[in-house]
């Protein structure tokens, strides 16, 4: 019914829970002046069909906020009778339709979507990572077969079940990579050319979390150039690539776009 909503936008991963893929619209990503987040997000069944890309199975898309200083989040498909106020000490207010702010509950989908988007810290790391992009998808979890139950008429009385058949889905050669903007800052190089630089952060998407390596994004918002490499190590300038869902197009509005209070800018040492 709504699949213009999906073909008129840009998708691309943002985080795998145990039976659903979250995808959300970068471009839409924004922070105001009192750190509520809000983007726009749909989830499908994370599992393996040769449906077509946008079919009957995927929710959304919605508008979402996250409000990282108090850990809530809000959702247009939101709906509960257990809501908690965002500023209590304002006053209960109750909300429209019975949807409203919730209290994120930790080692749930929504909590992870929180730490990519608000920043996680690693243990060894003294800096704050927020999600750019992801690299290949996480392995569909097994699907099992549910067994066929068997009566027999001579015996009248019901077989035994079965154990659950697995139907093992074949896994990816290539582990996921993702990156991430330290600190979410963005560096002015440039003011007057507008060439801005990003630090980026990889890691491999396995139990350890390995870290690939530290990267350099570098914009020229005004010529619609980027160049990305390791740091340290100069690279060539490219054009932006007109596909809006690769890194590089979601790398280069990352650092120019308008996100609001989402990006720190850092005019340090400016020409």
């Amino acid at each position: 019914m709504n699949e213009k909503d999906y073909q008129s936008r840009s998708w691309i991963l943002l985080a795998e829970s145990k039976n659903k893929n979250w995808f959300y619209d970068p471009y839409t990503l924004r922070e105001d002046q009192e750190s509520v987040i809000s983007f726009d997000a749909f989830f499908s069944p994370r599992e393996k069909n040769n449906l077509a890309q946008f079919n009957a199975t995927i929710v959304g898309p919605y508008r979402q906020k996250i409000d990282c200083f108090s850990n809530h989040h809000w959702s247009e498909t939101l709906y509960t009778q257990n809501l908690v106020a965002t500023a209590p000490l304002v006053g209960e207010t109750k909300p429209v339709n019975g949807s409203g702010w919730v209290k994120i509950t930790p080692r749930t989908a929504i909590a992870y979507v929180r730490s990519r988007l608000c920043g996680r810290k690693f243990i060894d790391d003294q800096n704050v990572n927020f999600f750019l992009f992801q690299d290949g998808f996480l392995d569909a979890p097994v699907a099992k077969k549910a067994p066929v139950e068997v009566f027999d008429e001579k015996a009248n009385k019901q077989m035994p079940l079965p154990k659950e058949e697995e139907v093992k889905i074949s896994a990816s050669e290539k582990t996921p990579v993702f990156y991430e903007v330290i600190n979410n800052e963005i560096a002015i190089i440039d003011q007057k050319k507008n060439i801005r630089q990003l630090k980026v952060s990889s890691y491999l998407l396995d139990k350890n979390f390995a870290k690939q390596g530290d990267y350099v994004l570098m914009a020229d918002c005004q010529n619609q150039q980027i160049s990305f490499g390791p740091q340290g190590s100069p690279q060539k300038w490219v054009a932006v690539p007109e596909e809006k869902n690769s890194f590089g197009a979601v790398g280069f509005n990352r650092a120019c776009g308008d996100h609001g209070s989402y990006m720190k800018l850092q005019t340090k040492g400016v020409q």
